[in-house]
């Protein structure tokens, strides 16, 4: 048998508070795509209980499973014992990275942040760096999209709101899910040199972002939907879009940060009817981009995201809307294969940031 899996022996409680009761089943994203048990929360408990009574190697076919989980939270939710599956799934991952399991792909993430501190490898990124009363925490896609974050900075502005930028590094969240615990201790200690904050607030665009930074500065990170529904006046909106759409929650801020009244409030004020999906706010479905799985899992992401964009296009609004720029590529890529597969137009997929500045501008 292989070394004992130490970390996840501090969850042992974890793995016997689950009473096998199924009912993370119906909400788990990978079981509904794959079928089989292994794939549901219940099944990585299981797994994750082999692993520290040393009943189960760690080969291929239990690595793909630990690594399939979105950590979307859903299953956290649904549980009626609260069993912390996604935390046990995480020092699963960190186990098996050490043990030299991670793929590829998730190697190359890793590398990239510690090399270039951004997931994307990008040596060119725009910082717009200013002084102001507000440090605000970019996040690597949002920085990808330069002329967008020029945009959302700009919006922020409109709304009085005193952005203090610097030249950021990756906040390591994504090393966390992958379970590189080793980098994402260095890529905090970077982080803190590159983001350093005193008592001044603390926004993010990023979902993600805004969950993992208040857990390494131990204090409130707000998203900016939060600082914009509070900062939205009637006579701020110029142009109201008179539109349906339907709001897709993401996990990190739905289930992660308990943020769904913002984006909905914010939706109404500049014009918007939302058509609800069949599953919303804190029992939103994934998008098929959490967890890490849309960097190495190509299919079950695409198939999870169809799945969502379907539900989507069911309640026949003119377009989807999400917060998360992870989410709305996702979807976009979804909205894409579900209108081949029906041959009709995509549904149109936004950030609501780009809707906010089309309504106030």
């Amino acid at each position: 048998m292989s070394a004992k899996f130490t970390e996840l022996e501090k969850l042992k409680r974890e793995t016997f508070n689950c009473t096998m009761c199924g009912f993370c089943k119906n909400v788990c994203p990978v079981f509904l795509d794959v079928g089989w048990d292994t794939g549901s929360p219940r099944g990585r408990i299981t797994m994750a209980y082999g692993l520290i009574t040393g009943e189960l190697e760690p080969d291929d076919d239990l690595v793909n499973r630990i690594f399939q989980c979105t950590q979307c939270r859903d299953c956290w939710r649904r549980c009626p014992g609260k069993t912390k599956c996604p935390d046990v799934v995480l020092a699963a991952r960190r186990e098996l990275v050490r043990r030299g399991s991670a793929v590829e792909a998730q190697k190359a993430v890793a590398k990239n942040i510690r090399e270039t501190g951004n997931i994307f490898a990008d040596l060119e990124v725009e910082f717009p760096e200013q002084e102001g009363e507000i440090s605000l925490f970019i996040g690597c896609q949002h920085l990808s999209r330069t002329n967008s974050t020029k945009k959302n900075i700009r919006l922020l502005k409109a709304l009085g709101v005193s952005p203090h930028i610097v030249r950021e590094v990756c906040c390591g969240f994504p090393l966390e899910v992958m379970g590189f615990e080793a980098e994402r201790e260095e890529q905090t200690e970077r982080l803190k040199k590159a983001f350093p904050v005193n008592s001044e607030p603390i926004l993010t665009f990023c979902p993600g972002c805004k969950v993992h930074l208040e857990k390494i500065y131990g204090r409130e990170v707000r998203h900016v939907l939060q600082e914009i529904n509070e900062r939205l006046t009637p006579e701020k909106i110029v142009k109201p879009l008179n539109a349906k759409v339907t709001y897709h929650d993401p996990c990190d801020l739905s289930r992660g940060a308990k943020i769904v009244k913002e984006p909905r409030e914010i939706l109404k004020k500049i014009g918007c009817e939302i058509i609800e999906m069949k599953h919303a706010k804190d029992t939103s479905r994934c998008c098929g981009g959490g967890g890490g799985i849309l960097t190495w899992d190509v299919e079950i992401s695409d198939r999870m995201g169809q799945a969502r964009m379907e539900e989507a296009v069911a309640t026949g609004a003119e377009m989807v809307v999400t917060a998360c720029p992870t989410c709305e590529q996702s979807l976009k890529k979804a909205a894409r294969a579900v209108a081949d597969k029906n041959s009709s137009n995509p549904v149109p997929v936004y950030h609501i940031l780009d809707l906010l500045f089309r309504a106030i501008r």
